[in-house]
């Protein structure tokens, strides 16, 4: 369960950095099917994979959003920036 849980809060780090919010509902459609024959396969019981599924979805939206946050701090700064305009002399604010 240690692996999936890092293995689950790496992949929503890498998606956070990458995509939108909207990737997460595939991600976990395709996750939770793959961990339920994984543990039909490996012989578990209902209840260890409906716990792994839990344990993936719960870390792959704490990556996401821990890199949301991470964003979120490391943007705001630059957003609130004055940049002077150079043909007219005026001062723009960025909002990006």
């Amino acid at each position: 369960m240690t692996t999936l849980a890092i293995c689950s809060a790496l992949i929503g780090l890498v998606l956070g950095i990458r995509f939108r919010f909207l990737v997460l509902v595939p991600i976990l459609f395709v996750g939770s099917i793959s961990l339920a024959a994984i543990s039909m396969t490996h012989g578990q019981t209902l209840l260890q994979a409906i716990s792994a599924i839990v344990i993936f979805a719960a870390l792959l939206q704490v990556g996401y959003a821990c890199t949301a946050l991470l964003r979120s701090f490391v943007m705001a700064p630059r957003a609130n920036r004055t940049v002077p305009h150079a043909a007219a002399g005026v001062v723009v604010v960025r909002k990006s």
